[in-house]
């Protein structure tokens, strides 16, 4: 459901900006002090579950508390009419990740300075008992036009679902790039995979690529956990051997070896650096901003072309109308065309991939993970979206918008068991970019029915179009 243009305690909701697995992000105007904020509204689902409605107020208590200049500010936490909701200081600016997108490697002097001041905020937040553990380019957003000051978002939130986005029942959904060895085997985490996140971040940035690359979010997982670490300087010969030295340590595989506190980062890094970091925004910088949004989009990946494809299954048409008009040859052209579709739809389709539930945990939340291989890159000013069908609703209700890397989707949260009882099915669509519409388009690339054979155990999702 889209709450643009209605009023949620005193904020009015303008647009909506940003989601994720646990909310949705609008930008919002605060008439009594004359200012934009950030909202972050709870998906519905969630607010069903009272042990993570407490979770989710204790842990906006806990970040209301923090006041650093490069963490983003929690300034409320309400409920409305049902709605539960976060606000947060809005800030206009590219994220770290838009920027990479965009220049690729930076300058050495530039990434040790955005990286000391992200430590020395790290460093605050570690001391105050608060750990991101999501740290990674889409969640630093630049303050000024200038890009010198950058802002940490999304700090602390990805514990509230137990890291329900990073290891589901053994496997790993989304993009595991930045994760800690420790985290992407879903062990116990703590400011030190902040730190290793950081390097990788670091590394990146002096570099212009990720440390480990792979086709598959699971071979990137195996990389990080077993490989060692691509010496920096293979990759940028003009980096000082000061910087790889700190890469590899921050980047360590076992949190024991990297450093133990962000400060040390910090330290290390503005030590070599011939910038001092910042921690202080200025007016002048923050009067200058870009027209952008709080939340992002991610880059699109590399496209895929279809037409391989749409050739490929053209082909296969024809041949099989041609077979079928030579054997019965009183059909008509349209009644033979129609009996072909009909046939290679249903037994010759093969799912694309599956949405598998697990069994309610002790929080009687249903975990879940969407998978599909070989999925085309969505044409320019389309994206996918995620939706679920509902035994009590009439309409999909929308759940998260879905990237393609490498031709596969990968996507995992939770939902309250009893909701997810009444999941009938599932269909992926292609949506415009920028649009705010709730209701499905009617262009459906992959549908899953529940079977009752199957039940939620798992549902297989097959193009409508094979």
């Amino acid at each position: 459901m889209d709450l643009t243009g209605r009023h949620l305690g005193k904020y009015e909701l303008l647009e909506r900006v940003g989601k994720g697995g646990m909310a949705y992000v609008y930008k919002a105007y605060q008439p009594t002090v004359d200012r934009f904020v950030a909202v972050k509204v709870l998906h519905s689902h969630l607010a069903e579950d009272g042990d993570f409605l407490e979770r989710f107020k204790r842990e906006a208590k806990g970040l209301g508390s923090l006041r650093h200049p490069h963490i983003v500010n929690v300034i409320d936490f309400d409920v409305d009419d049902g709605w539960y909701y976060m606000v947060m200081d809005f800030i206009e600016g590219e994220t770290l990740e838009t920027v990479l997108d965009r220049r690729g490697r930076l300058p050495v002097d530039e990434a040790l300075r955005l990286t000391a001041t992200l430590a020395d905020a790290l460093a605050y937040a570690h001391e105050n008992g608060r750990i991101h553990r999501d740290i990674k380019p889409g969640n630093v957003i630049f303050a000024d036009a200038a890009q010198r000051q950058p802002v940490l978002t999304d700090f602390g939130l990805t514990r509230l679902l137990d890291n329900a986005t990073i290891t589901i029942s053994g496997t790993i959904a989304g993009t595991p790039a930045y994760m800690s060895p420790e985290a992407a085997q879903g062990l116990k985490t703590d400011a030190r995979s902040d730190i290793y996140s950081l390097g990788v971040m670091l590394y990146e940035m002096v570099t212009g690529r990720r440390p480990y690359l792979g086709e598959t979010p699971l071979s990137v997982i195996m990389k990080l956990v077993t490989e060692p670490l691509p010496p920096a300087l293979s990759l940028n010969p003009d980096l000082p051997l000061a910087v790889d030295e700190i890469l590899a340590k921050a980047m360590a595989k076992l949190p024991e070896d990297r450093y133990q506190q962000a400060a040390e980062l910090r330290t290390a890094v503005a030590t070599v650096s011939n910038e001092p970091y910042e921690t202080k925004i200025t007016a002048a910088q923050t009067a200058v901003q870009p027209e952008t949004p709080i939340v992002q989009k991610k880059p699109d990946t590399v496209k895929r072309s279809m037409l391989p494809w749409l050739l490929g299954g053209g082909a296969l048409l024809v041949v099989l109308v041609v077979g079928l008009v030579l054997w019965s040859g009183n059909r008509t052209a349209a009644e033979a065309d129609t009996a072909v579709a009909t046939a290679d739809a249903a037994e010759n389709a093969l799912p694309a991939g599956s949405l598998r539930f697990a069994e309610p945990d002790g929080n009687n939340l249903r975990r879940y993970t969407l998978s599909l291989d070989e999925v085309p890159a969505p044409p320019d000013g389309l994206h996918y979206e995620l939706w679920f069908d509902f035994a009590n609703q009439s309409e999909p209700e929308n759940v998260a918008e879905l990237l393609v890397e490498n031709g596969r989707v990968t996507y995992a949260d939770v939902l309250v068991d009893s909701l997810a009882s009444t999941v009938t099915g599932v269909q992926i669509s292609l949506e415009p970019d920028g649009a705010a519409n709730a209701a499905i388009s009617d262009n459906v690339p992959f549908r899953g029915t529940v079977q009752p054979d199957a039940g939620l155990a798992e549902i297989e999702l097959f193009p409508t179009n094979p």
